[in-house]
This record gives structure tokens, C-alpha cells and sequence, in this order.
């Protein structure tokens, strides 16, 4: 070919290139694949509104979810779009199982710790003085709520699990300082879930307070500490300003699972629901970032207002797992097999030895 046909063609494949373009006829968009999350390039003809809703208003508790669902819609393409309900207008945490189950909405939140009947199985994974490894935490229940041990739980309730947006760790907070497991049953505390079951093990009475009254309760002097959240969450909620002291330990763990209407999730086109479910799975460490930056944020805020961190000694905080650890594990073995769980002693086994492996 000669020089000038060699011209001419190259001017016609340039032509139609920019006609292309024009057009709007482009090569769909290209992604890391280490780096960046899965999307689709279909053209959203329909767009899929899902309804989520929070018990609570932005704050350190769904924040991970709501960068999930911004996740969500940007890598949909615009396919998915999320209707975001914050503060408890479509109910208390609660009440959320069931309207999740009915749907009231479509997606939200759920906790084991305010619904541990209606959650038998996943209830392993709040108890006492498990791990003290919150990644191993993350990890280790988004295998275990994934697994068919537990997944009868959300079948139950029409749902389907799809991550854990925190596990956030419950450390005492108290008006004086608490220093060993006698002191404990010299005030009243606030308590739930694994907490209780400790405290009840070790032959105190413990007070539950909804987290929506508990900040006014503690400045009122109904209680004298409480264990929850610490130091993000209660940090949001002003307990800085009430308790002055922060016994440095965890006690348990305390979640905030996104669940979705079986019905709803029925409904999404397969290639989302693939979508979805590959960012979620990347939310295990990603959530656990997300959280851990909120502590140390709220540390600094809690300092600033003058509270100070206790620390117990180990030989204690090694009679506190021995008498309010091992203990509750075997009561909740014996409580979930009179429920009907037969095999509640492999989901414990199970749960233990994912924590263990993923903490070494």
C-alpha cells in the first residue's frame, strides 16, 4: 500500500471513532481489579429504590452502612438507589426485626443483643469475654451468620443477612472509679446482652436502659456507669460529660447487622445481587477501619473532656473471663438446646475456633 492509501485509511478509522463517540457508543469503563469494587455498566432502565432504615440519627453507629449503600449505588451504575430513614420514625431497634420481616421497610439494622430470641443461633457471637481481637470479631461472625449454622435464624424472620456493619466494644464507663470485680456490685450499671450475662454470673444485679433514654437516665443519676459502646458511641451520645472514668477492657462486642426482606432481596436482578453481596464481603475489614477511626476520634474527645482511662490488673481481668466467661458460654450452650437448638454447642465450637484462628 502506498504512503497516501496508508493516510486515507487512517483518516477513515478516525472518522468513524469520533462518530462513535458523538454518538455515545463508548467501551464500557475499565476498574482495578485490586483496588476497586465490582460494578455494572448496564444501562438502568428500571431503578430499584430500597427503603433502609435507622433507629438512630448519622452517627458512628450506621456509619459504615451508609458508605455501603454509597458504595452500592455508585457501583450499580445508578441501577440501586437506597431511600435513607434515619431516627426512628419507622420504629425502635427493637422493633426492627419484625418490620424488617413484614416490610415495613426494606433493609436496616437488627442486634442480636436487643433480639437474642429472635436471633437464637447468631446470640454465640455476644457473648462475654470472647476475644479481645475486634478484626477476628468481624471476620470471624460474617463466616459464622454466612454459614449454614446460623442461617435459619434470618430464614425465620423472612431476611437475609448481609453484613455487619460494627461490632463495636462495650467498656465500662462510671461516675467513681471501678478497680475489680468486688467494686462492681457496689454501684448500679447499666448493662445488656453479654455484659448482663456476666454480671449475673458473678451475682450482681445490672439495670437495661433503651439507648434512646440512657444518656438522660445517666445524667438524672439513675445509674451510677453503664457498659456500652465505648469510646465512639458514647461519645455521641454525651456520656463524656456524665461519667469520668473509662475501666479500659472489653467486655463483649455489640452489633449492628444489616439484613435485608427476603422479598426485597428476591426482587434485585441477579448480577446486583452479586454486586451487593462483593461489597459487602469487602465491609468486614472496611467497617471494622470505619469504626476503629471513630474511636480514636472519640479517645481524643473523651480525654478533652477529662475522663480517665482505669486499667484492671491481669490476674483480676483472668478471674473475671474465668468466673464470667466460661460460665455464661456453657449456660447459653444448655438455654439454646432447651430452645430447640440442638446443636448449639457445634455453632459455639465453631464461632470460638473462627475467632482463635483469625486472632493468631
Amino acid at each position: 500500500m502506498t504512503k497516501k492509501g496508508i493516510w486515507v485509511l487512517v483518516s477513515v478509522v478516525v472518522v468513524l471513532a469520533l462518530l462513535l463517540g458523538v454518538f455515545g457508543c463508548k467501551a464500557p469503563a475499565t476498574t482495578s481489579p485490586t483496588t476497586s469494587q465490582p460494578t455494572t455498566t448496564q444501562t438502568p432502565s428500571e431503578v430499584i429504590t430500597l427503603k433502609w432504615h435507622n433507629s438512630f440519627p448519622s452517627c458512628a453507629l450506621n456509619l459504615a452502612e451508609q458508605m455501603w449503600m454509597d458504595e452500592v449505588e455508585a457501583a450499580s451504575n445508578g441501577r440501586i438507589k437506597f431511600e435513607r430513614i434515619f431516627g426512628g420514625a419507622l420504629g425502635t431497634l427493637d422493633q426492627a426485626p419484625e418490620n424488617i420481616r413484614v416490610r415495613a421497610f426494606d433493609l436496616g439494622q437488627i442486634s442480636a443483643v436487643y433480639n437474642p430470641g429472635a436471633y437464637k443461633r447468631t446470640s454465640v457471637a455476644v457473648l462475654p469475654f470472647v476475644t479481645t481481637n475486634t478484626l477476628a470479631q468481624y471476620v470471624a461472625s460474617n463466616e459464622l451468620f454466612n454459614s449454614d449454622l446460623t442461617k435459619q435464624d434470618f430464614a425465620d424472620l423472612n431476611q437475609m443477612y448481609l453484613m455487619n456493619g460494627m461490632w463495636a466494644k462495650l467498656e465500662l464507663m462510671s461516675e467513681e472509679p471501678i478497680n475489680n470485680i468486688a467494686d462492681l456490685g457496689d454501684y448500679k450499671l447499666r448493662t445488656h446482652g453479654g455484659a448482663a450475662d456476666a454480671m449475673t454470673a458473678l451475682g450482681y444485679t445490672s439495670y437495661a436502659i433503651p439507648w434512646e433514654e440512657y444518656a438522660a437516665a445517666a445524667e438524672r443519676g439513675v445509674v451510677d456507669g453503664g457498659i456500652q459502646g465505648t469510646p465512639a458511641d458514647a461519645n455521641d451520645i454525651g456520656l463524656g460529660d456524665v461519667w469520668k472514668y473509662w475501666e479500659r477492657f472489653t467486655w463483649y462486642y455489640f452489633p449492628m447487622t444489616l439484613v435485608i426482606n427476603l422479598d426485597a432481596w428476591n426482587e434485585i436482578p441477579a448480577d446486583l445481587q452479586t454486586l451487593i453481596l462483593a461489597i459487602s464481603e469487602t465491609y468486614n475489614v472496611e467497617s471494622d477501619n470505619i469504626y476503629h477511626q471513630k474511636e480514636l476520634e472519640a479517645d481524643a474527645a473523651l480525654a478533652a473532656k477529662g475522663v480517665q482511662k482505669v486499667y484492671w490488673d491481669q490476674a483480676e481481668l483472668d478471674t473475671l473471663k474465668a468466673e464470667a466467661g466460661a460460665p455464661v458460654w456453657a449456660k447459653w450452650v444448655t438455654d439454646q438446646k432447651a430452645a430447640g437448638i440442638s446443636n448449639a454447642q457445634a455453632i459455639l465450637d465453631y464461632y470460638q475456633a473462627r475467632v482463635q484462628y483469625y486472632s493468631e
